[in-house]
């Protein structure tokens, strides 16, 4: 008798090529995953690299803009002593001193927007602002701020007597209103939806006007590039702007001479044949000389010179702006200090 012999072995379900392709098709799609993670674990890296980068130049720039300032304090310092400072200064306009200064791998610049009248051409001027041909809202009067915000603001008669009642409500020391209406005091802010009091003291950095009342972001442009929160109250009559002449209470025809008289024959300030106020005794005889004066114009210029107007300045900004050699972000820093070098500002941005 033949058995029929019979295999106990089974046949494979899948045959050797299709368990090598799947272990290949495993490996592919492993590789692509690896690959994945590595190209976001080093664009991850480069990033951290990118940003460590700007973190090391962002810390090389806050630097550097410092210098700018201590250039600036420099330069004031080393200005000659005189009874008088004046728009053709050099810490008012030297480009040699403030514009392109070379710091190694960056440079720095001192310069603001200037309005120079009386033609009203704005320029960028390189050089240091003087805080003291701007009104000290801590020392103004009602009468002086009313006058300035129906200027600079096209302000109504109540519109300028509210916000000028406002502001000195905000500095002084009482919790009563100056004008029965339109004024604000501690019951005033307590209503807001963000409440606060009135600060009963005197405004330390400009940008506090934006918590008085009447005064919005809009309106605080419009005004800032003439008012301080520094100096004694007096102003500098070289370099006091027409806004400011006609708020101490001048007439645009007197205001206009002065500004004529200051720009000399070229009728630009700034330059070599600008006159100058020397002394403060002397302004009304100077113009005098220039111009035929009326008794009333004799009179209100000479009540102004008393009240309000010196021929000198001891308080400067300097704006100073910082960039590194082929970058294109910058550090800013605004700084305000007096004569001596002394520091009463400091404000990156």
């Amino acid at each position: 008798m033949v058995r029929k012999i019979t295999s106990s072995r089974r046949q494979p379900i899948f045959p050797l090529a299709a368990k090598k392709g799947s272990i290949l098709i495993i490996v592919l799609w492993s590789l692509c995953l690896l690959t994945t993670f590595a190209v976001i674990l080093g664009y991850g890296v480069r990033q951290k690299l990118s940003l460590a980068s700007r973190i090391d130049e962002r810390d090389k720039l806050h630097f550097i803009v410092g210098i700018g300032a201590e250039r600036a304090i420099l330069e004031l310092k080393n200005e000659p002593e005189k009874t008088y400072d004046v728009f053709k200064d050099n810490w008012s306009s030297n480009t040699n001193a403030f514009k392109d200064i070379d710091i190694g791998d960056a440079r720095i610049n001192i310069c603001y927007n200037y309005i120079n009248e009386p033609q009203g051409l704005v320029e960028v001027r390189y050089g240091l602002i003087d805080e003291e041909r701007k009104i000290n809202i801590n020392k103004a009067e009602v009468k002086v701020l009313e006058r300035f915000f129906r200027i600079a603001l096209n302000y109504n008669e109540n519109q300028a007597q509210e916000l000028a009642a406002s502001i000195v409500d905000w500095r002084d020391s009482d919790s009563e209103l100056s004008v029965p209406l339109g004024s604000a005091e501690d019951s005033y802010y307590r209503d807001l939806e963000q409440p606060y009091e009135a600060k009963d003291a005197v405004f330390e950095i400009l940008e506090e006007l934006l918590l008085v009342r009447g005064i919005r972001e809009d309106s605080f442009q419009k005004i800032k590039d003439y008012l301080t929160v520094y100096g004694s109250g007096r102003i500098n009559i070289n370099t006091v702007s027409k806004p400011v002449l006609l708020a101490l209470g001048l007439s645009d025809d007197i205001t206009g001479k002065i500004l004529n008289f200051r720009s000399g024959e070229d009728g630009i300030l700034g330059t070599d044949d600008d006159n100058v106020f020397d002394q403060t005794a002397n302004i009304l005889p100077k113009l005098s000389q220039f111009y035929d004066l009326s008794e009333s114009e004799v009179a209100a210029l000479s009540a102004v010179v008393s009240e309000y107007l010196t021929t000198k300045s001891n308080i400067f900004m300097a704006k100073s702006t910082a960039r590194l050699n082929g970058k294109n972000y910058t550090e800013e820093l605004t700084c305000v200090f007096d004569r001596k070098g002394k520091i009463l500002y400091w404000q990156e941005q």
